[in-house]
């Protein structure tokens, strides 16, 4: 029998029991390193999208390890997760193309053009409580966490999205570092276990992470 994780020492920040049901699209180097947290505070069902194989350049910068290389993501994120914490998420092999989808939802994706995508169905969807987006470039993050029936909430996030032609490279997430992808993974699931708590759901967060201040 799998053992539980004992959540005592988090009790007075997260209750594991207010966790819901969440969808990862992405299992990259910030996906890998979101699904590891949010399998460590208590969330048991996991849904993971992402159809690529671990190359050797995705190992610094996400929560694989060197005997991963060459693995589906999501199998390899998959054992992983279940030897770190017992839980056994819901891997799917394949890229996200539209498909339906509810509850909890969190993009680390790495093109505008898919991110929106998942806004397209996402947008006004009353199945779908919070989305989280997260995104990275070189030492640079930015995480945004929407409502998605709430007109002001999506009005606000709706001016941030626009084609990857548009962008100053046509994708993200490739030019980082363990500790800027790591800060974002730490931004969404805090995104998230604020909104599972009840408070307010469109919190945004940005970080220069290079940019620290000596004291």
């Amino acid at each position: 029998m799998q053992p539980f994780l004992n959540f005592s020492q988090q009790d007075d920040v997260f209750d594991p029991e207010s966790a819901q049901p969440v969808t990862v699209i992405g299992a990259g180097s910030v996906g890998s390193q979101l699904v590891s947290m949010l399998a460590k505070i208590g969330c048991r069902e996991i849904t993971v999208w992402d159809g690529d194989d671990i190359e050797s350049h995705n190992i610094p910068m996400s929560a694989y390890r060197m005997a991963d290389l060459g693995k589906p993501k999501v199998g390899a994120l998959e054992a992983l997760v279940a030897e770190q914490s017992g839980v056994r998420i819901k891997a799917i092999p394949k890229m996200y193309e539209g498909e339906n989808l509810t509850g909890t939802v969190v993009a680390c994706v790495d093109s505008m053009d898919a991110r929106m995508l998942l806004w397209d169905r996402l947008r006004d969807n009353p199945n779908v409580d919070v989305f989280v987006d997260t995104r990275i470039e070189a030492e640079y993050v930015a995480v945004y966490a929407v409502a998605p029936c709430d007109k002001v909430s999506c009005d606000a996030y709706g001016k941030l999205l626009y084609p990857s032609s548009q962008a100053a490279r046509p994708t993200c997430g490739r030019h980082g570092i363990v500790y800027v992808t790591a800060a974002a993974a730490m931004a969404a699931c805090a995104c998230l276990t604020n909104a599972w708590s009840g408070r307010k759901k469109d919190r945004h967060f940005k970080m220069l992470v290079g940019s620290l201040e000596q004291i």
